[in-house]
């Protein structure tokens, strides 16, 4: 087979390939969103990709889980998916992992990786993700999709957690959705999954591979819906009081929350200070 050359994107000032090739990057979840940063993760050339996956292949998922094709159907998705990359790849390794991601596993079954990337549907296992990751100090990159949109953006022990972005209420109905015999899956489209994968695949890059040319990330989320004109923004998230990963960088990295509480201080300061210069310019 001939190897895959990586000669256009090195064209790329500041580009280093050595450093994604030595990569190992975690994908947890081998559905639509799985299927399309896949395939970019291959494309960059990463070293060795994880798939975490415990589904099988349907004849519904096609339409969108666009490395898949009618004879996968019955199989397990996060093997073949793996089979397919290396198939179009052979310079990276692939291993597809079926398994549930749970509480009480997941520090048997994820180790040894430089990224964590969220394609999973359940906000339950996207905490048990994020929880591992500020333990362990690993970058989540998160996404998420709908027929409207997505959203995505990297999840450090310095940014807000799953918990702080989701509202309870959301979270709440998910646990009730789970446990009722009447579930209404949410519609879905190959496109949307394209794009946010797309943008998933270029956040990696960032984490891994620097360029100088990126801009500084802020903490927040890209956030994208195909009904505003203008349909890609940015929306800030914050941490929410007596969340749980205030708890857990209390015990694994206290530095960070001190310098969060100072910068706060800092912050509140210059907006007194701004307010009482508008006071007096007022009077």
């Amino acid at each position: 087979m001939v190897e895959i050359k990586y000669d256009r994107q090195e064209r790329i000032p500041g580009w280093d390939q050595t450093k994604l090739s030595e990569a190992t990057v975690a994908v947890v979840g081998a559905g639509a969103l799985g299927n399309h940063v896949c395939l970019g993760l291959s494309g960059l050339g990463i070293g060795t990709i994880k798939i975490y996956d415990f589904d099988l292949i349907e004849a519904h998922n096609l339409n969108r889980q666009s490395l898949f094709c009618e004879a996968d159907i019955g199989k397990n998705k996060a093997e073949v998916l793996a089979e397919r990359l290396e198939e179009r790849n052979s310079s990276i390794f692939v291993i597809g992992v079926d398994d549930r991601i749970e509480e009480d596993t997941i520090e048997t079954i994820m180790r040894n990786v430089d990224v964590i990337i969220d394609c999973v549907d359940l906000i339950s296992v996207r905490k048990i993700l994020n929880y591992y990751c500020i333990r362990h100090d690993i970058p989540m990159i998160h996404g998420g999709i709908s027929w409207i949109g997505g959203q995505t953006g990297i999840l450090t022990r310095k940014t807000p957690c799953i918990n702080c972005i989701f509202p309870q209420a959301i979270q709440d109905t998910e646990l009730l959705e789970e446990t009722s015999c009447i579930q209404k899956p949410e519609p879905s489209v190959v496109y949307t999954s394209q794009v946010v994968a797309g943008l998933m695949v270029n956040l990696v890059r960032q984490v891994l591979m620097p360029l100088p040319s990126d801009v500084k990330i802020s903490s927040g989320l890209l956030k994208i819906d195909f009904r505003f004109e203008v349909p890609f923004y940015f929306e800030p998230i914050k941490r929410l009081p007596n969340c749980k990963c205030l708890e857990i960088l209390k015990e694994v990295d206290p530095a960070i929350l001190k310098l969060e509480k100072r910068k706060l201080r800092a912050q509140k300061k210059q907006d007194m200070a701004e307010i009482a210069e508008i006071l007096v310019k007022k009077k």
